[in-house]
């Protein structure tokens, strides 16, 4: 009916997975605040995607 395999490029895939990733870590750091009582943290936000962007690309461009 539809060929799935092609809908999306590497480049969207890796962009996709890479927010989920960053969501994840943002979570991570928000429940570790909640359970040590602190109110400061900095989180690179953008650094995080980067980063998860380039890894997840490599990574996705080795199966597809």
């Amino acid at each position: 009916m539809f060929d799935t395999e092609n809908d999306l490029s590497n480049e969207q895939r890796a962009h996709d997975l890479a927010l989920l990733s960053v969501q994840a870590e943002i979570n991570r750091n928000l429940i570790s605040q909640i359970n040590s009582g602190s109110k400061d943290a900095e989180l690179d936000v953008y650094g995080l995607y980067v980063n998860s962007y380039n890894d997840v690309l490599k990574s996705v461009n080795k199966d597809f």
